[in-house]
């Protein structure tokens, strides 16, 4: 049972060191709470995550947490371990805090699934008996030396006594603020400022504001939620007096506002639409990105890969930096070495050059086989992490305790190449099914079949067996040596005897459709709005055996009538690259327009104005669109964009850097003459 006497030794060695710890305590749950009470009088202010009625604080999302500090604070497991939102909470305790996690007897743990298991299993499946994740956490919570475990029966475990730290309070953070107050006063200045949790990131944005708005200038932030930058508030309000602000804009707001300001902020920029930060980037205005690295912020890694090199193309006068130096705690802190082990967030790999000599093996892994192999699961998550965007940290527990996911790796000489999750879903009957096609239910775990299923209104397609693939991730440094297309094979080879349909979910842009198309692959829907992380509509594709080809060419048929009805309303932003690729992935048809045919051909010989020939010219793209990909580039995009997305010509004749409507006109009708050689019976 704890006592205020080793409470106090404990808070006094860790403030010593400006270390952290995590401690668990392990009892049933009226004892446990006991001991918060204790807690209590030695951290008056701490913060208590638990839907405990006591309590009943637990935030649904991670944002209401992001930029803020305690100095303790209780993680009730209780109320169900989402790694995500422990790992957020973990970089909010300051130096000389303590995380403490909440949990019942390891031995109840290990055999009991906690509430958020639940999240991880998919309808009409057999639940897995145990949760692997939760067996892989005991097991590393009693071989961690860093870990203090308070337990109902047991004695109080040794005070570690660590070594006295000198402050440097912010020398790092005070020079990069020099630095980049030089750099800003560039034309369209534009830096990326990256940073772990407790690198001081909010103290450096804060410093930096405080120093420029100092100059007269006008400067405003943005961020997903005001609370997450109170931390950049307080150090600027520290250095400023009260007659000087810094404006907040909100995200919705922000192409609107920015433009009143020399420099906006974009914090936790990882945490916003990519599509919004790619437009802030158009705005003749001077922008500094702020984000934490780690997958729990939203987009990980991986939106260093989406966007670093967007910035790069877009901003000549760029700055990239990181903050490495722990601010809030001291270099080898005892939790943050703790939470990186648990929630391998400290997953990463070298760069790799592959052996052309040696062979891959490509094959399937057990998930018993992942928790039995630290080095294994690691890889694989690192390579999730830094090849997908859209993974964070509950994919780990995913991994572990989905039950109808299956793992397959890419692997040579012991080094991870690639790997992929797949869902195996459907096999779905009444009354589940007839809910699902009235719309009255949504099971989890079945996202593809329902889809499918859905799109035609057939309630025996939820029977059929689909496999999803859910991630299929290929390190980015072996890239390019078709890996992912090997990967694939095995798993349709693995899985097509017990199969009825393979497919994908994923953001839809050019080289990723193209990819799939290439494997045959067949697009079936794409969603009307775009993904809030990557700013692309989710687009499925599936691969059907011989006994659905029928239903494959209905749903492919059905696709090809809503996209290019869409292309001139939900989908008439996209791409012209994007437009021909999933055009010349849609079915032709062997309708034909004889009597109207020839307008086309007239318009391109100059005898009559396109308004008189664009609707037959919208006809016949309609029949055969994979013929775009026949014409020259500058052809396709103006038949794609003025034809089938209905754009203004001002805005077309900008987007194709054409002088003025005379060219315009010469090149449509270079783009009708190029059509008419190629559409049948002209």
């Amino acid at each position: 049972m704890l006592t205020n006497t080793w409470l106090n030794q404990l808070h006094q060695s860790l403030l010593t060191s400006k270390h952290r710890q995590l401690l668990v305590l392990s009892g049933c749950k009226h004892w446990c709470w006991q001991q918060v009470d204790t807690l209590k009088t030695v951290y008056p202010d701490l913060l208590t995550l638990s839907n405990h009625p006591s309590v009943n604080f637990w935030p649904e999302h991670n944002h209401q947490l992001l930029g803020q500090e305690y100095s303790t604070v209780v993680f009730d497991v209780n109320s169900g371990l989402m790694p995500d939102k422990l790992a957020t909470v973990a970089g909010t305790v300051k130096a000389g805090g303590l995380l403490v996690l909440l949990m019942p007897n390891f031995e109840s743990y290990a055999k009991q699934a906690d509430p958020a298991f639940a999240r991880f299993q998919s309808a009409n499946k057999p639940h897995n008996p145990i949760s692997l994740f939760q067996t892989r956490l005991i097991s590393q919570l009693k071989n961690n030396e860093q870990t203090l475990i308070v337990s109902e029966h047991h004695a109080l475990p040794t005070i570690p006594m660590y070594t006295a730290t000198e402050s440097t309070q912010y020398q790092e953070q005070q020079n990069l603020v020099a630095d980049l107050s030089k750099f800003i006063t560039k034309r369209r200045a534009t830096f990326l400022l990256t940073a772990d949790r407790g690198r001081g990131k909010s103290a450096t944005l804060g410093m930096l504001a405080a120093n420029y708005v100092s100059q007269g200038k006008r400067m405003a932030i943005c961020a997903h939620h005001k609370q997450t930058v109170v931390t950049v508030y307080k150090h600027f309000e520290q250095l400023t007096n009260d007659d000087i602000k810094l404006d907040f804009i909100a995200p919705d707001a922000l192409l609107n506002q920015a433009t009143n300001y020399d420099l906006v902020l974009i914090d936790e920029a990882a945490t916003l639409p990519v599509s919004l930060l790619k437009k802030a980037l158009d705005l003749p205005i001077k922008l500094g990105f702020a984000t934490t690295l780690h997958g729990y912020e939203g987009t990980g890694r991986g939106f260093n890969l989406r966007f670093i090199p967007h910035l790069k193309a877009t901003r000549t006068n760029c700055f990239i930096t990181e903050l490495s130096t722990p601010m809030r705690y001291t270099e080898n802190d005892p939790l943050e070495n703790t939470i990186n082990q648990l929630l391998v967030l400290d997953a990463d790999f070298k760069q790799l050059n592959i052996n052309h000599q040696d062979d891959i093996a490509f094959y399937a892994i057990s998930q018993q086989q992942l928790i039995n192999d630290n080095a294994l699961l690691k890889q694989i998550f690192a390579i999730l992490v830094m090849a997908h965007y859209q993974t964070s940290v509950n994919d780990l527990r995913h991994m572990l305790d989905g039950n109808n996911l299956k793992v397959f790796v890419a692997e040579q000489n012991g080094i991870l190449l690639a790997a992929a999750l797949v869902a195996l879903e459907g096999e779905l009957t009444d009354p589940l099914a007839s809910q699902i096609i009235a719309g009255e239910r949504r099971p989890q775990g079945n996202m593809l079949a329902q889809s499918t299923a859905c799109l035609l209104g057939e309630q025996h397609l939820l029977a059929a067996r689909y496999a999803r693939i859910v991630r299929i991730a290929v390190n980015p440094y072996c890239q390019g040596d078709n890996i992912g297309t090997q990967l694939l094979n095995t798993i349709e080879k693995t899985l097509s005897p017990n199969v009825d349909f393979i497919g994908a979910s994923f953001g839809a842009e050019a080289k990723l459709c193209n990819f799939w198309f290439k494997q045959n692959y067949h697009i079936i829907k794409l969603g009307a709005k775009q993904d809030k992380a990557s700013g692309e509509h989710s687009c499925l594709v599936i691969k059907a055996s011989n006994v659905y080809l029928d239903q494959q060419i209905l749903l492919k048929s059905h696709f090809k009538q809503q996209f290019l009805f869409e292309l001139a309303r939900s989908f008439s932003h996209l791409p012209s690259e994007l437009v021909l690729g999933i055009s010349a992935n849609l079915i032709s048809s062997n309708q034909q327009h004889t009597s109207s045919n020839n307008l086309v051909k007239r318009f391109s010989e100059g005898q009559i104005s396109f308004d008189q020939a664009r609707f037959v010219l919208a006809q016949q793209v309609y029949v055969n669109p994979c013929l775009l990909n026949k014409l020259e580039s500058i052809s396709r995009k103006l038949i794609i964009k003025l034809v089938l997305q209905n754009m203004p010509e001002t805005k077309v004749t900008e987007a194709l850097a054409l002088t003025g409507k005379k060219q315009l006109n010469f090149a449509l009708k270079q783009a009708a003459y190029e059509w008419c050689n190629h559409y049948p019976n002209l």
